[in-house]
């Protein structure tokens, strides 16, 4: 037996005590002020426990709520979010090989386009300044016609491998709206472990914050203006807790 209950046996003891030696003496008053003391004291104590059944009902109830939410995290969503994460690294890592492999093939055109352009670009010059021969000018002839086909010819591979780099990154869109999922999915695990940590009686700094700091001056709300509605499980909590359990 608790040292709380002995206190609490032995003041009935000593009001039921008081209570008799009051009625021995024909002290009505006292009597009947004893009588109401004990009553009360009663219904205290009952209210106290009702208090304390009430609470452990209610997070009970929550907890009950939040295991089957963590276990349908953990069953279902967080091996969903493996796959969905595989899948991002799956299509990151094709996209990559796919542009890197259209620019290792561009990249030789590109030198050959340019090569030719500055060997013709060259010969031009010395044909404006009246530097070239006339069967040389005529070789040169043929290279321009040859190059105009070359030209023709490459820039078809060139806009054919930039519309592959380009397709290459329409994974950004897919992959982006996977990741934000994963993400809502993290923020869900760690509400969920935080109202857990807090069930559990290891977190009460918040509560202690929101005690200390004033509240500010806001609109109006009906239901919150009269104070005697219970609208959420945070409202039960907060009653439970005005009322010491």
């Amino acid at each position: 037996m608790s040292s709380r209950s002995e206190i609490k046996i032995d003041a009935r003891l000593e009001q039921a005590k008081s209570l008799v030696k009051a009625l021995e003496n024909g002290d009505g008053g006292l009597a009947e002020g004893l009588i109401n003391e004990l009553a009360e004291m009663s219904q205290n104590e009952m209210f106290q426990e009702v208090g304390k059944i009430t609470r452990r009902l209610h997070d009970s109830m929550n907890q009950f709520g939040l295991d089957a939410r963590i276990s349908e995290l953990a069953d279902k969503d967080m091996p969903d979010a493996k796959e969905r994460l595989n899948y991002v690294i799956t299509m990151t890592d094709q996209a990559a090989h796919a542009t890197l492999t259209a620019v290792e093939e561009l990249l030789p055109v590109a030198v050959g386009l340019n090569d030719r352009s500055n060997k013709l670009l060259e010969q031009w010059g010395r044909f404006q300044q009246r530097e070239m021969p006339y069967e040389e000018f005529r070789n040169v002839s043929k290279e321009i016609a040859g190059f105009f086909e070359y030209s023709a010819s490459t820039s078809e591979i060139i806009s054919k491998k930039l519309t592959e780099i380009l397709m290459a990154q329409g994974y950004q869109d897919i992959t982006g709206q996977i990741i934000r999922r994963v993400i809502q999915l993290v923020q869900d695990v760690e509400t969920n472990m935080v109202e857990l940590i807090r069930l559990s009686g290891g977190m009460n700094e918040g509560d202690q914050k929101k005690q200390n700091e004033p509240e500010l001056a806001g609109p109006v709300v009906p239901t919150l203006a009269t104070g005697d509605s219970v609208q959420s499980q945070d409202d039960v909590d907060d009653l439970l807790s005005s009322l010491g359990f």
